[in-house]
């Protein structure tokens, strides 16, 4: 059996930073289908393309290096993939780069780079230093089954506070990670529309 596997990095801007994960999962499927490449399918009696995210994106937040990793049943080439791909999909949604890897390498992810565009405050730099000296900062996590408390100190591998900007880097682990939105309110930031929180990189490793 051929099987051929590529990654895909692509950004998410504008109003479809509000898609959802599961219909950013449909449209690409969607997309690929219409597509007409020569798609591995999962068995059974709805059969739908093999694809994968490595990592879900918040609701909200832009993206300027989403991935995504799909299979082929024959070869084609990554820049025709690029060309057709991204005419099937919508304005907010563009390929940056696609390539092909051995499918035993799945992706892992590192780290991920987040920018905040957030108003002036001050004293903000000093409360950025004073959050990375500590060992410990917790903060309460909620979801659908209720809320949880979650230490996120120890995914914050870089944190700076620039003119009007924070600038995170945060690990991805087996164990977790911590969400951009909890950073902002360890730092006493309120969230809200003055507040735009985009994704710049995604760092990938395998296994």
């Amino acid at each position: 059996m051929n099987i051929f596997s590529y990654r895909v990095r692509f950004e998410k801007t504008g109003r479809m930073r509000f898609l959802s994960h599961h219909d950013l999962m449909r449209l690409f499927e969607r997309a690929l289908r219409r597509s007409g490449l020569p798609l591995r399918m999962t068995e059974g009696y709805n059969p739908h393309p093999l694809l994968s995210f490595p990592t879900a994106l918040g609701l909200g937040i832009e993206s300027l290096d989403e991935i995504l990793e799909f299979e082929l049943s024959s070869w084609t080439a990554p820049a025709r993939i690029e060309k057709i791909l991204g005419e099937q999909l919508p304005e907010g949604i563009r390929l940056t780069r696609v390539e092909a890897f051995h499918r035993q390498d799945r992706s892992v992810i590192r780290f991920v780079e987040y920018e905040a565009t957030v108003p002036e405050r001050p004293g903000l730099a000093e409360r950025v230093a004073e959050l990375m000296a500590k060992p410990n900062v917790t903060v309460e996590r909620r979801s659908d089954k209720g809320s949880r408390t979650v230490e996120i100190r120890r995914y914050l591998q870089a944190l700076e506070a620039a003119p009007g900007k924070i600038l995170m880097r945060v690990l991805v682990t087996d164990a977790g990670t911590a969400r951009p939105e909890e950073i902002l309110r360890a730092l006493d930031v309120p969230l809200g529309p003055q507040v735009r929180i985009r994704k710049l990189h995604t760092e990938v490793g395998t296994r």
